[in-house]
């Protein structure tokens, strides 16, 4: 390409491009949606295929194996998180804040669509897959605000392990329709407590307002 010339547009897909993607995120939303509602486990393709109104033999033409689909969807759930996570990190610099927005947008997020608040949960405790990832994600933040100086704990690892279960419990609360709207922000306070976070730093960090993701719902039609 010359210098100056400009990029082709990529030509628009074809109806049956468009068919087959549409067909493909019928079945990933159908697997989605039953791992949620009852885990990892006892997931049949016939049942997958039913609910997406997919032919049988079509699944085959999208996925090799029922283990396919789920690592589709799982990997899907985990690129949606973390391009949410890196929109709240360019919404702010301070780590407290940041980490805060983060927890915050997570418990939010299963208060405003339980579906996906029963797929974090599912997930978690069924497969190793989200469970590392967020164990990871919460690694990073972790020890970066200690090397920065805005965490003060002297066990790294046990402070993830109390971050994460509060995180667990209160997504479960919440789905469960058991907190108030105030919940979510207590659970915070409670987190960065634990991590030494001084309470007028809490209090000017649960001010910011989250950042407004704008995603639809998971898996749904563009």
């Amino acid at each position: 390409m010359e210098k100056g010339d400009k990029a082709s547009p990529s030509a628009p897909k074809s109806r049956s491009e468009r068919r087959r993607e549409d067909t493909r995120r019928r079945l990933m939303k159908a697997t989605y949606e039953m791992i949620a509602r009852r885990g990892l486990e006892g997931l049949i393709i016939q049942d997958i295929t039913e609910a997406a109104d997919v032919g049988y033999g079509s699944f085959y033409n999208h996925f090799s194996s029922k283990e396919a689909i789920v690592d589709a969807v799982i990997d899907a759930a985990l690129a949606r998180s973390h391009a949410h996570y890196e929109r709240i990190h360019a919404e702010s610099a301070d780590r407290v804040e940041a980490f805060a927005m983060e927890l915050r947008s997570c418990l939010e997020e299963s208060r405003s669509d339980p579906v996906w608040g029963w797929f974090a949960i599912r997930t978690m405790l069924s497969g190793p897959h989200i469970r590392l990832a967020i164990a990871e994600r919460l690694k990073r933040s972790i020890e970066g605000g200690i090397k920065a100086g805005v965490f003060a704990v002297e066990d790294a690892e046990m402070a993830r392990h109390t971050v994460g279960g509060l995180l667990l419990l209160g997504t479960l609360k919440i789905v469960n329709n058991e907190t108030d709207a105030a919940y979510p922000e207590k659970l915070v306070h409670t987190a960065l407590r634990a991590l030494g976070v001084p309470a007028a730093k809490i209090h000017n960090a649960l001010a910011r307002p989250l950042p407004e993701l704008g995603s639809a719902p998971f898996l749904e039609a563009a």
